[in-house]
């Protein structure tokens, strides 16, 4: 069964190397540009920042986490994106908006890392592998799996625009209920991710926050 997998992994991953490249490179720009974005900061921006950061860690310290709010919080923002990704992708013009947010996420990710080093050095490297890389492990491999079939579905719509008849309308249908049925399970990752992020990820940053 596991090899099975592996094998459907390997192909889908060489069918769609060339978009798995530029996903990949739109996420990782983003990233960078998260990250230089933080130097581009006034002192006012930095101060409020590090203010709110500060505070940040004295509630992480004294208060209980509510794991409740922060799954719901955390499965809105995460599905909402994927969702999103998941209509762009059964529109003819849902490529570019789809590589705009994946590079969307990778700046987020890129400013909130980028700014924790900056003002915390080590301390912020550690914590950012704690409070960022685990539910991420699962998220973002995930809106990056999302974001290559459904650009993949897009591009499947644009060809079978040029050559109009039954048999492409039913195969695109069919087409329309395996992209559907993949994305729902890759949501279940996504879900388990967002778990990860309420139950798990806070846990270190609790026991971690004592030390900064």
């Amino acid at each position: 069964m596991l090899k099975r997998f592996g094998n459907l992994a390997f192909k889908h991953i060489q069918g769609n190397g060339v978009i798995y490249f530029f996903v990949c490179m739109f996420f990782i720009i983003g990233i960078s540009s998260g990250a230089f974005t933080v130097k581009a900061l006034g002192d006012y921006q930095k101060q409020e920042l590090i203010s709110y950061m500060k505070n940040f860690f004295q509630v992480l310290s004294n208060k209980p986490i509510d794991a409740s709010s922060v799954l719901k919080q955390s499965l809105i923002n995460n599905l909402q994106t994927a969702a999103l990704i998941w209509i762009l992708g059964i529109t003819v013009i849902g490529m570019p908006l789809i590589l705009l947010l994946v590079a969307i996420r990778g700046l987020i990710i890129g400013f909130t890392v980028g700014f924790l080093v900056e003002q915390l050095g080590f301390k912020g490297v550690i914590f950012s592998l704690i409070s960022i890389f685990p539910q991420n492990l699962l998220i973002v491999p995930s809106i990056i799996i999302i974001a290559v079939i459904g650009i993949g579905f897009s591009k499947m719509l644009i060809g079978n625009k040029l050559r109009k008849s039954y048999n492409v309308h039913n195969s695109t249908l069919k087409q329309f209920v395996l992209y559907s049925t993949i994305n729902a399970s890759i949501f279940f990752f996504i879900i388990l991710g967002c778990i990860i992020e309420a139950y798990v990820t806070p846990v270190f940053m609790k026991i971690f926050s004592k030390y900064m």
